[in-house]
């Protein structure tokens, strides 16, 4: 049950990037924002089954709840700023990619979380989505 759900965790990135490029830096901003959110919800139920059968322990479980905490408060920032350049008529790439690159340096995990393999497995999708963001700007059609 747990390899199904890490399977489904690591793979839904991937099928969320081959899903098609959005019509433009806008959406493809908002979907990016989605995708990162939905790879914070699988995180959270992936810690809590290990947590819940000791595959993780508590100090491994508060790293966790801090970079997830940090990317929720990363992607909410994110989020606004491109309604607001939206809501400011702003269109284009050039307008949203700075935007999306403040929210992948903001969101970026620190080398003491990658370097635990425990942490960083339950993490990688949200790393992934996370480093899609600016990618999906960039690659939206309509620039």
């Amino acid at each position: 049950m747990l390899r199904k759900r890490l399977l489904v965790l690591l793979l839904l990135p991937l099928l969320l990037l081959l899903s098609g490029c959005p019509k433009d830096p806008y959406t493809a901003s908002l979907k990016g924002s989605a995708d990162v959110s939905d790879a914070v919800h699988a995180a959270i139920k992936i810690s809590v089954s290990y947590y819940s059968t000791g595959k993780l322990n508590d100090a491994r479980k508060n790293q966790i709840a801090s970079v997830l905490n940090t990317v929720t408060d990363c992607n909410m920032t994110f989020r606004k700023a491109v309604v607001d350049a939206h809501n400011a008529g702003l269109t284009g790439a050039s307008s949203f990619l700075p935007i999306a690159d403040s929210f992948v340096h903001c969101a970026e995990m620190t080398p003491q979380v990658k370097a635990d393999a425990t942490v960083f497995n339950i993490l990688k999708s949200v790393d992934t989505a996370i480093n899609g963001v600016s990618l999906a700007v960039a690659s939206a059609k309509g620039k």
